[in-house]
């Protein structure tokens, strides 16, 4: 059913200070409506782009706020929980609600021809990259994406274009709405990068994983695209059981599918490699990316521009001049011949191929690594084993006490002292840490020139970046 959105003019998101529900405020303030939000604090890089933005923040949650701000609609981020004060409120003087995924598809996505970028993991990068070649392209793309990306300087943008590229998410909708969020978005066309389990908070295990991408890629139109990375056998697992699906599948993976790569070189902090479409070599590409997890990230996303027919310049050309996203290996500092890296990876996968390249990168350097389990499943015991094995890239490794581990059972809860333990019996030089001053105090008496410092935490981790700094 169409929802009108027309007569609603002045929109208040709660939970604001997440960066999904700060881009959508920012594409809702681009389309011309007035908005508003608030959440219990802020921190960047959401609290920096609503600031710039002009768009209010109250904080903390208040009945009083949205009285104040008087709303016709309210949104309501999924981070937010029915006992929250103004989830109560709206309820009891029926104000009208929306999740994130409803106000983008009735908003947004209507009328326009959607490409979902989906997986476990490389949605950021893949996303932007995306929206990146069809800008390039001159096809004025919309893009709804988790992060800033640095081409764009913003993690949304209003297009005047048929295609609008969307960072899918498979975590839940809202509180009203426990489905995942991609199930909303109306793919056109839709990637799946990777199926790994991930979000255990609300997924029992990795068969639910998966029949969450098994409704999605039944809901591609018979004239969208599939596209799938053909090394992943979950992946794969999930196409088993739709084999008379009427939608064109096009593959891609390092050496296997539709689309594959061959002979990488890394050199001048530039990564060259050819591509090879259905056995036959299209191009050599060159970008400012790093690692193998982005060389399929690439592959993907010419995948889908060929489908999209843009000419082969243009995406040679976009590849080129991408940027990367913020918080995604990305350099912050360099002081007294020490590189600081700031990385969003929390599930270890993801801190696993991050560390693989920046091996790559800096082949000469100690890696000196920071992790803070910040997410719903890294906070979790789950995962213990999985990160021993990841850290061990790592020359130096520091490990925080879980973030704000609330709801979670002591024996369910991550230690950092078990995994530091095993890394150390191991061989490995590891330490665990609940207090920040202690952690700052041991890494200024190990660091060393040329030492690469990369701090991985999905949030503002207390302001380490500064903090660390300060001690170089």
């Amino acid at each position: 059913m169409f929802l009108n959105f027309t007569f609603m003019k002045r929109y208040y998101l709660i939970g604001i200070s997440g960066i999904a529900m700060a881009s959508v405020a920012g594409l809702l303030k681009a389309r011309g409506y007035e908005v508003a939000g608030s959440d219990q604090k802020t921190w960047p890089p959401a609290s920096t782009l609503l600031e710039n933005l002009k768009i209010k923040v109250f904080s903390p949650f208040s009945v009083e706020n949205i009285k104040k701000y008087k709303p016709d609609v309210v949104v309501v981020g999924n981070a937010v929980g029915r006992n929250n004060p103004e989830v109560e409120y709206l309820l009891n003087q029926n104000i009208p609600y929306y999740s994130i995924a409803t106000i983008l598809k009735e908003e947004f996505i209507r009328g326009k021809k959607a490409i979902v970028i989906t997986g476990t993991h490389g949605k950021t990068t893949t996303t932007s990259l995306v929206a990146w070649i069809l800008e390039v392209a001159g096809l004025d793309p919309s893009l709804f994406v988790g992060g800033i990306a640095k081409n764009f300087n913003s993690s949304f943008k209003l297009g005047q274009g048929q295609y609008i590229v969307l960072e899918g998410d498979e975590y839940d909708t809202a509180f009203f709405d426990k489905g995942p969020k991609f199930w909303h978005y109306r793919p056109y066309v839709a990637l799946v990068n990777n199926i790994e389990l991930d979000h255990v908070d609300i997924y029992k295990d990795l068969e639910a994983i998966k029949f969450s991408f098994d409704r999605l890629i039944k809901l591609i139109p018979s004239q969208g695209l599939l596209v799938i990375n053909q090394e992943d056998k979950n992946i794969q697992a999930v196409m088993n059981q739709n084999k008379d699906l009427p939608v064109t599948t096009t593959t891609f993976g390092l050496k296997n599918g539709d689309y594959t790569a061959s002979g990488l070189e890394f050199k001048n902090d530039v990564m060259v490699f050819d591509i090879f479409e259905k056995g036959k070599l299209l191009t050599t590409v060159s970008t400012g990316l790093v690692g193998s997890h982005n060389v399929t990230n690439i592959l993907s996303a010419i995948a889908i521009s060929r489908f999209l027919k843009i000419p082969l310049k243009k995406i040679i050309e976009g590849i080129a001049t991408f940027k990367g996203v913020k918080r995604r290996m990305e350099i912050i500092g360099v002081k007294n011949q020490v590189t600081v890296i700031d990385d969003y990876a929390h599930h270890p996968t993801a801190v696993f191929k991050t560390l693989q390249a920046l091996t790559t990168k800096f082949p000469k350097a100690r890696l000196l690594v920071i992790f803070e389990p910040g997410s719903a499943s890294s906070k979790r015991r789950i995962f213990e084993n999985d990160y021993i094995k990841s850290f061990k890239q790592a020359d130096v490794i520091y490990i925080y006490k879980p973030y704000n581990p609330i709801n979670i059972q002591a024996k369910e809860k991550f230690s950092n002292q078990t995994v530091a333990k095993a890394l150390k019996t191991a061989g490995w030089p590891a330490f665990a840490f609940d207090d920040m001053d202690l952690l700052l105090k041991n890494l200024k008496t190990s660091v060393q020139p040329n030492d690469v410092i990369i701090i991985m935490s999905c949030r503002g981790f207390d302001g380490i970046f500064a903090k660390i700094m300060e001690i170089l």
